[in-house]
């Protein structure tokens, strides 16, 4: 270094420019736009399959034990021999899909904190079957897309 030269000069020391960085800002504000509706509509539908799954093992638990046991279940926990964890079988908290009158799919916020079995009429499962499984009063398939 020479007499009188100053070492702030000459320093490089290298970095982002501001523009650089509001630029990878602004990609990732699209980035977000474009993939969180996504992503809370595929959860929406997780929520969907998962309550039509559930519902489904239900009422066939349902089925199978009227035929075993020669009676209607009344209770949920009645079906614990028919389905594995029973007790931590409850609908997913959020949103689903739901059936309008029309056939049309329109989000529902799921109320209920666990499944139940309801009464039914007209609709038979087997011989005898008067219950069938219930999220939000809403049977199987009045779920889905």
């Amino acid at each position: 270094m020479l007499k009188g030269e100053s070492r702030m000069n000459t320093s490089r020391e290298a970095g982002f420019s501001l523009l650089g960085v509001l630029i990878a800002v602004m990609i990732i504000g699209v980035v977000a736009t474009i993939a969180v509706p996504k992503f809370h509509s595929m959860i929406v539908m997780a929520n969907t399959s998962k309550i039509q799954a559930d519902l489904s093992t239900l009422d066939a638990a349902v089925a199978v034990y009227e035929a075993q046991e020669g009676r209607v279940p009344t209770e949920i926990s009645q079906l614990k021999d028919y389905v594995n964890d029973i007790d931590k079988l409850k609908p997913p908290v959020g949103d689903c899909f739901l059936k309008d009158a029309n056939g049309k799919a329109v989000r529902h916020t799921i109320k209920d904190t666990a499944y139940k079995l309801v009464a039914t009429e007209g609709i038979s499962l087997g011989a005898m079957s008067t219950r069938r499984a219930a999220c939000d009063d809403h049977l199987s398939g009045d779920f889905g897309k």
